[in-house]
């Protein structure tokens, strides 16, 4: 899969499209198929070196994440595939991770989307 990395600090040319695994749902987890991410200021902050906490590097940014449940982990409802969700990666044990094809989240946290709310307004909303 596709992610957009953050490999050194500075202007947003520094971030880098990489090929990266494609992360399997682990028990109590969805995959989401990303067809948006929010870009926070934070964000642009953290690219910069400019926030108040340097993150490790490399990185993949994107802190919340929308798009269609393509996969689930033991224990989860199968009914989850194919739904739209909203995937606020802030509340999560693994915060970032947005600015890529596929990312996975504790289905419990996944927020299911009406379909007349765009995944682009979704991420706005978290």
């Amino acid at each position: 899969m596709r992610a957009i990395q953050l490999n050194r600090f500075g202007a947003p040319d520094v971030l880098d499209v990489v090929e990266m695994p494609k992360p399997e749902p682990q028990p109590g987890e969805v995959l989401i198929r990303v067809h948006a991410a929010g870009v926070n200021f934070f964000e642009v902050l953290m690219r910069a070196d400019r926030y108040a906490v340097t993150p490790d590097l490399p990185m993949v940014l994107g802190v919340e994440a929308a798009g269609i449940v393509e996969a689930v982990g033991q224990g989860v409802d199968t009914s989850l595939t194919g739904r739209r969700v909203a995937a606020p990666l802030f509340a999560s044990t693994r915060p970032f991770g947005g600015y890529a094809d596929y990312v996975t989240i504790d289905a419990k946290l996944a927020v299911p989307l009406p379909d007349t709310l765009s995944f682009e307004a979704a991420t706005a909303l978290m």
